[in-house]
């Protein structure tokens, strides 16, 4: 039985298929492309969940490196300085088909409402570069991300609640770095 998350995440995979192909002609968006991973994301206890596994997939070299970059992430961070995000190995994510619904959106155009309430879209500074890019942007295809955003929380607190993680804590997030050094230091988000 397919669960609420991976019916989410094909929804989105469909969106940013339909998107891609609508806009090719604007996206610089690209394998080895990694312009949008110089952050430090944090997700819910369900993508959690989902990293982890896909961590543990892994080869033993990749999830060393990905320690070690998770490590420096947070020492980075305490300096106050740029970090990208600890998945990141060789300009290419390690987890790729178990990222985060964020990471499965950005570069395309996305439709969020402003701090003053207005509709507003963003995208990477990397896409729509053209002179006349913008005059194509049609609001049929823009990415919904407050919608997607609530129903990331509706399947993270379905999830939360079958675990039985108190309700108190259903939107705890935890930071890519956090989650990978937890999985291995034994620990667990929930």
């Amino acid at each position: 039985m397919k669960t609420a998350y991976q019916g989410l995440i094909d929804r989105v995979d469909g969106l940013s298929a339909r998107l891609s192909a609508r806009y090719a002609k604007h996206l610089a968006c690209r394998s080895g492309c990694s312009a949008c991973c110089f952050h430090h994301l944090s997700v819910f206890s369900v993508e959690g969940d989902s990293i982890r596994e896909a961590i543990g997939g892994l080869s033993e070299a990749v999830r060393a490196r990905i320690e070690a970059q998770a490590r420096e992430v947070e020492a980075r961070e305490a300096r106050g300085q740029a970090v990208a995000c600890p998945l990141l190995v060789d300009d290419a994510c390690a987890i790729y088909g178990a990222r985060p619904l964020i990471c499965r959106t950005q570069g395309l155009p996305l439709l969020f409402e402003a701090e003053d309430g207005e509709a507003e879209v963003d995208f990477c500074p990397l896409n729509f570069t053209a002179p006349d890019a913008l005059a194509e942007l049609d609001e049929e295809y823009l990415v919904p991300l407050e919608e997607i955003n609530l129903s990331l929380v509706l399947v993270n607190q379905a999830y939360c609640r079958e675990k039985g993680i108190e309700p108190a804590r259903f939107g705890e997030r935890v930071t890519m770095s956090e989650l990978i050094l937890s999985r291995f230091e034994g620990e667990s988000i929930e």
